[in-house]
Parts: C-alpha cells; structure tokens; sequence
C-alpha cells in the first residue's frame, strides 16, 4: 500500500502539467459496488492535439503493488480489459470500445482453475486504468508513455457508510 500511495502521490505532482490527462469520469469515488453487480464505466482520455491515446487496460487493485522489482506475487486484483477510443490519428476507428459498464467479480467464488474464492465485505478497493499514449515532443521516456488514474470503490459494503 505504502509504494502504491507514494507513486500516486508523486505522479500527481507530475501528471497534471501533461495537456489532456487521461481521468475516470465512472464510477465517482467511494461508489459502493456488490459482488455480481454491473456498474457504469467512463473513461475520458487523453488524446488531443498532439496527444494520442492507443489503448487503455482497467484492473480491479485489491492488494496494491509492494515495489517495481519483479515478485512471485506484484498486486492482487482483477483484469476487466484492453480498449481504445477514437482519436485521430492514432485510433481514428476504435477496434475495441469499452462497454458502458462492466461487471464486479464475486471473490466469494472459485476463480476458475486452481484459483479459489475469498469472501470480503466492506474493502476499498481501487479501480485503476493504465493508458499507453504519446505526444508530439520527442523528450522522454522512449516508446509510449504510460499514465495511472485510479479511483477508491467500495467493494460488497454491508451498510452505506461502509
């Protein structure tokens, strides 16, 4: 949790000065969300003039990343998708769309496979996208940068001020 909350806190120092950061409109924070239930997914991009958007993965972050060293076990979560959105001229007919919403996974359950199920109530979880994108200046990191924004849902909450 420590090095989760310190590379947010030090990207966003960093990330607002970027034109057209990429944001999470859908779900709002704190948006409690039961196990099974669909919720309304909306992600703005960041494509704009010199600025283009290729794709765009959301995760589920149960249990946040400990370091950026390799490790046996990196985070724990849920993987909803890779999408894109239209912006010229990176993705000007977008091969993959996100739905309008998507639907939380039961933990309760077995997972498939050897993968069994853990009950949880009243967890923040984060729901987080990872967006490949690149701009015009050539300063930087090489290749396609990529950007966090994430959002605190409540998972299973119990009662409403869960």
């Amino acid at each position: 949790m420590k090095f989760f909350t310190s590379f947010l806190a030090a990207t966003s120092l960093v990330l607002p000065a970027l034109a057209g950061m990429g944001e999470i409109l859908l779900p709002q924070p704190g948006t409690q969300i039961s196990p099974g239930a669909s919720f309304n997914f909306s992600y703005e991009i960041r494509g704009d003039y010199c600025t283009s958007s290729y794709a765009y993965s959301v995760y589920l972050i149960t249990d946040v990343p400990t370091s950026a060293a390799p490790s046996d076990v990196f985070m724990g979560g849920y993987f909803f998708g890779r999408f894109d959105a239209e912006n010229y001229p990176a993705v000007p007919y977008p091969k993959n769309p996100a739905p309008p919403s998507l639907t939380m996974p039961d933990f309760s359950r077995p997972q498939g496979g050897w993968g069994a199920g853990q009950a949880v109530s009243d967890k923040t979880f984060q729901l987080a996208v990872l967006e490949e994108w690149d701009g015009c200046d050539p300063t930087g990191p090489i290749g396609r940068k990529i950007s966090l924004a994430a959002v605190p849902v409540v998972y299973n909450a119990t009662s409403k001020g869960a």
